[in-house]
């Protein structure tokens, strides 16, 4: 009997019913009641129930998440204060700081707001955002910070990830962004945890000290390994340990916390085993299961206590407790024994994306465990048998490990590592058995004196340099890796049925039924997608949420796909619009290819969103005005086309009027000649200069306008007149300025909907309000994708409907 399974199951159904339909509270505790006096009168008269049970647990796991989703706040509570101006905030930092290159983020337990002469005694958690060089904080400083408390609002696109809800679940429910100079610092008394945390801290400044003649991603990698660490990591050296398939190394969880546990079992086992007492007794395996808790649980408090170590902690523990149990563990029941403990604990781990691979792991070793038994060496065998023996057995273990988290990596992260299982059979012993010790005996050596410690990072440093040689040499290789669209929930399934037909093949009823379902529901899932892309007599346009940016989807008849700009920060360091935003939406969309791209001019807020779609996507060709700008974006821009060699023709080669699958194709502007006319016209910038398209398939037509002014708008009606610039759909220029739309202008487009792109609360005020006049007045809908979330309208070329992804009303 395997009880804890359908009720962890039951629970996790709650959790996720109680996340996606919040809300009501008294029909679910109705449920607990009612489901509660079934189960007592069926235990009272002794009759077997499943239903009743489960529908408890159910109704109690969607309570448990209800408290974390509350939209009504209590009084006193910071977030019933953001967007109401400037504030100074009182609080204490919660957790430990994160370092970035130009700038810091921690959490603040907020306790006052103070505003002039207004005191507010306050409550609730606020996430700080501070820019440039700020004193070291540690959790539990005092701190007054000034700045804008901002409510957290995420982007908004179709399937996209819902960072509201998220932080949400946190427990944080404002942002604030402000500068190091403006962050008053009182460092709270030492308390264990800021012991902790300057111990760590120091650490950390050792190690690297020591491997300074080393390459600097060495220190780094040491200190991820070992204390937690991973803030100093660069983007570069996480994408190779991703490439190579070894990523899960970098975080401490289940395979760190288990190698701790088990050196630790292994010395105390061979310790008391010398014990005479305690071989009478039969407790040296119970005796070294209680030993081994000390350094595995001395190593998570060191490493940080993140929410991955946690549940590694928990698990190991529990499975070193089946030692005391006298029987073999049933290893199904003890894993869904950890999920409900942690699920009690904190219901919102259930969307952890850390949670669910490592119970995903987890599982599918367990699930082969069957399989890799028949691996074990006997005891008399040669000794090159059994070192054979063990290294298929964990090459198994990794090849099981991977399979089972790879539909959640594809979903999470479009990514599959294929070398991954070669890989790991390197790097876990390699890290396992040299880093890890070394780097682990070098703190613990720490406070005998520097010379010792020194030795064993020097030795844990030399160990992952070569570490980083077969890395490097794997992620170079052009098919180590490959990024991947976004399976559905159906295909993820599909996928774990097959898997699990494949480690039960011995059973021809399950070979024949499993094999049955996935191969012909996985040809209607392929039907569909086909369908879907190619073979729709539709156009599907969708104008992105990307803040203050603009970046537009066209799906074209028979699946052709466009890109017009692609959004985008000043700095994509701190967040890159094509990565974090365009790139899933593509790839929910089973979009690999991207036909054209068209860049309307070199602006930022327009440009870099479309470099990571330049590095990672497949691009036929690239349309734009050729008019540089002194920025990283546009330099990264035109390197990234020359090295992948994308088609990207002469401005004065393009051609005015083009069709593509039927769709037309006008480039309106600028003119040929106008970097000879910048000279006579001072108007002409980088915006005077956008590229103007106007898209038309049959009867309906659409305007993309870039971030054209008003004396560019007036040379357009000149040239083309209402004729040739009449569109159903405009997407109004420059993000709705009021140095655009002139009258004359939107008299000429006659839009029926106008399409405003432009970030909320932006520090413009766009779109300014004679605009939203003036739109109005030539009998345009205004949608705005700061309020509206994306806006995606459909056409056949005769009729249109649109689609936005917040509730909003035109």
């Amino acid at each position: 009997m395997r009880p804890l399974i359908p009720t962890v199951l039951a629970v996790m159904a709650g959790i996720t019913a109680g996340l996606h339909f919040p809300g009501h509270f008294w029909t679910a505790f109705s449920g607990v009641i009612a489901a509660a006096l079934a189960t007592g009168w069926g235990a009272w008269r002794r009759r077997a129930l499943l239903a009743m049970p489960m529908l408890l647990c159910a109704a109690a796991g969607y309570l448990s998440i209800q408290p974390w989703l509350r939209a009504d706040m209590p009084p006193g509570h910071v977030g019933l204060y953001t967007n109401q101006g400037k504030w100074q905030v009182a609080g204490r930092v919660a957790d430990t700081p994160r370092n970035f290159d130009h700038w810091q983020r921690f959490t603040l337990d907020v306790d006052r707001l103070m505003q002039g002469t207004r005191q507010v005694a306050a409550r609730g958690r606020i996430q700080v955002t501070a820019r440039g060089a700020l004193r070291q904080l540690t959790r539990g400083d005092q701190v007054v910070v000034i700045g804008h408390l901002r409510t957290i609002r995420s982007f908004r696109n179709p399937g996209g990830f819902n960072y509201e809800r998220y932080m949400t679940l946190q427990g944080v429910h404002a942002r604030l962004n402000t500068a190091a100079r403006h962050i008053q610092h009182r460092p709270a008394p030492p308390g264990w945890q800021a012991r902790r945390d300057a111990f760590r801290r120091d650490l950390g400044q050792r190690m690297t000290a020591t491997l300074a003649n080393h390459p600097p991603v060495v220190a780094q990698l040491l200190k991820a390994l070992t204390i937690g660490d991973r803030d100093a990591l660069d983007d570069e050296a996480r994408q190779l340990f991703q490439q190579a398939g070894v990523s899960h190394v970098l975080a401490i969880s289940g395979l760190h916390i288990g190698l701790v546990a088990a050196a630790a079992f292994g010395l105390g086992f061979r310790v008391l085993v010398r014990v005479p007492l305690l071989c009478e007794k039969g407790w040296v395996r119970r005796g070294a299961a209680l030993l081994a808790l000390v350094p595995m649980v001395v190593y998570g408090v060191l490493a940080g206590l993140s929410p991955s170590t946690q549940r590694a902690m928990l698990m190991v523990g529990v499975m070193l407790a089946t030692f005391w149990l006298g029987r073999p563990a049933d290893w199904r029941n003890l894993l869904a024994l950890a999920a409900l403990v942690i699920l009690v604990v904190l219901p919102p781990s259930l969307v952890l994306i850390s949670f669910q691979l490592s119970f995903a792991a987890v599982l599918s070793i367990l699930a082969g465990h069957p399989i890799l038994s028949r691996w074990t060496p006997a005891a008399d065998a040669p000794w090159w048998q059994r070192l054979a023996l063990r290294a298929a057995a964990l090459a198994g273990v990794s090849v099981l490990a991977i399979l089972g988290t790879a539909p959640l990596v594809m979903y999470h992260f479009n990514h599959l590592a294929w070398l991954g299982p070669l890989t790991n059979l390197a790097i876990v012993p390699l890290v396992g058995l040299w880093v890890l010790p070394a780097g682990l005996l070098g703190i613990v050596c720490a406070p005998l004196g520097p010379l010792p410690a020194e030795l064993c990072w020097h030795l844990a440093g030399h160990g992952l340099q070569a570490g980083l040689w077969l890395i490097e040499a794997v992620a170079r290789w052009p098919w180590a890796a490959a990024t991947t669209v976004t399976p559905t929930i159906l295909e993820m399934m599909l996928f774990y049925l097959f898997f699990a037909v494949i480690l039960h093949w011995k059973h021809p009823r399950v070979r024949v039924a499993g094999l049955t379902v996935v191969l012909l529901a996985g040809a209607l899932d392929a039907l569909y997608w086909h369908q879907r892309r190619f073979g729709q007599n539709r156009m599907v346009i969708t104008a992105v949420d990307v803040g203050q940016g603009s970046a537009n989807l066209l799906q074209l008849p028979g699946g052709r796909t466009v890109m017009v700009d692609g959004g985008g920060f000043s700095d994509n360091t701190y967040f890159d619009v094509g990565r974090q935003i365009l790139a899933p939406l593509l790839l929910r969309e089973k979009i690999r290819t991207i036909d054209l791209v068209i860049l309307t001019h070199p602006d930022s807020d327009h440009l870099n969103g479309l470099l990571h779609l330049l590095r990672h996507f497949r691009v036929r060709e690239v349309w734009s005005n050729h008019e540089p700008a002194d920025t990283r974006g546009y330099r990264q821009w035109r390197r990234i086309i020359a090295d992948r060699e994308i088609p990207h023709p002469p401005f004065t080669q393009l051609e005015r009027h083009s069709r593509h699958n039927g769709v037309r194709f006008d480039i309106l502007a600028p003119p040929v000649d106008f970097r000879q006319r910048t000279a006579t016209e001072s108007w002409r910038d980088s915006n005077g200069n956008s590229l103007v398209v106007r898209v038309a398939w049959r009867d309906i037509a659409f305007l993309f306008s870039g971030d054209i002014t008003a004396p560019a708008e007036a040379r357009l009606v000149a040239r083309h007149g209402a004729d040739g610039l009449r569109s159903t759909i405009l997407f109004v220029p420059h993000h709705g300025s009021d140095s655009s739309s002139s009258p004359a202008f939107l008299a000429a487009v006659s839009p029926a909907e106008g399409i405003v792109a432009t970030g909320w609360r932006n520090r413009f005020g766009f779109p300014h309000e004679p605009v939203v006049a003036r739109l109005t007045a030539a009998g345009s809908h205004i949608w705005r994708t700061d309020l509206c979330g994306a806006i995606q309208i459909r056409t056949d070329g005769k009729h249109y409907t649109i689609r936005t992804e917040r509730d909003c009303n035109p």
